[in-house]
């Protein structure tokens, strides 16, 4: 049975609802529990064998994922094991049946290193439209666009050097999102096999921060993403071309997007 690793990482006093919202055990499954403290907090006793908490201090969503990371890598008795690490945050629930897909995906795919799932809202919806069949990452559709709780991954991605970015994420110093962008665009260059499936993995009560279109730190993440991507001049191109499309949708002065996507492009570039 080829061993599920869920990677929760939750802040604070979200510790309490991460707890709560932990399914049964289940054969063949791990609970990897990234706690980040930005105050004392008391120590917290769990005796369920199939979960592991480890703490640390601090802000920053992506070091709490590297954090899990590399826990769960640590964990594993044998390092050379084949597994599937599954990205989640404190609000995600799944089932048994979506974890017995993602087993099944795996092993018949055995030169995937990461397959990018789906996830559903509490009221059952899709939180973004997503690709109807499996699809490679370098050929997805032109309006998608990953969460990390669709992210899954085999333990050799770990292995092979892969980090979230800590530059981005919520709670980073400037750039609140595209963490998983740059995880992927990092995989890609490694020449690893990254693909989007049509699998339901968890549910969850979030808003994405890809819908605040206008929101100035996201704004200025893409702008950073496109520059990590690309060379300035390709950067400088996208940025126009986005703060174009945002003044003809939205009716903005295309002026107001345009300054803070660059303000990424230089905050990346230096």
């Amino acid at each position: 049975m080829l061993p599920l690793y869920v990677l929760i990482s939750t802040i604070d006093a979200g510790i309490v609802q991460t707890m709560s919202a932990l399914p049964q055990p289940a054969a063949g499954v791990c609970y990897v529990v990234s706690w980040q403290q930005t105050y004392p907090q008391p120590a917290l006793v769990c005796d369920r064998t199939d979960v592991l908490i480890t703490t640390l201090q601090g802000r920053g969503l992506s070091r709490n994922r590297n954090h899990a990371l590399e826990a769960a890598a640590g964990s594993m008795t044998d390092s050379l094991q084949d597994a599937v690490f599954i990205i989640a945050d404190d609000d995600c629930s799944y089932t048994h049946a979506a974890f017995e897909q993602v087993r099944e995906f795996y092993a018949a795919h055995p030169r995937v290193d990461i397959a990018l799932m789906r996830a559903r809202a509490a009221d059952g919806s899709y939180l973004k439209p997503y690709p109807k069949k499996a699809v490679s990452y370098r050929k997805r559709p032109r309006s998608y666009y990953v969460t990390s709780m669709e992210m899954t991954f085999r333990p050799r991605v770990w292995h092979a050097g892969l980090r979230f970015d800590e530059r981005f994420g919520l709670g980073a110093e400037l750039l609140c999102a595209c963490e998983e962008e740059v995880f992927l665009t990092d995989a890609m260059r490694k020449g690893l096999t990254v693909v989007a499936v049509p699998i339901d993995l968890c549910t969850t009560n979030a808003q994405t921060t890809g819908k605040q279109l206008l929101e100035p730190h996201l704004l200025m993440s893409k702008g950073a993403l496109y520059r990590y991507r690309s060379n300035t001049l390709r950067a400088f191109c996208r940025c126009l071309a986005e703060s174009l499309s945002l003044s003809v949708h939205l009716h903005v002065n295309p002026l107001t997007p345009l300054r803070l996507l660059i303000c990424g492009v230089r905050y990346i570039s230096q």
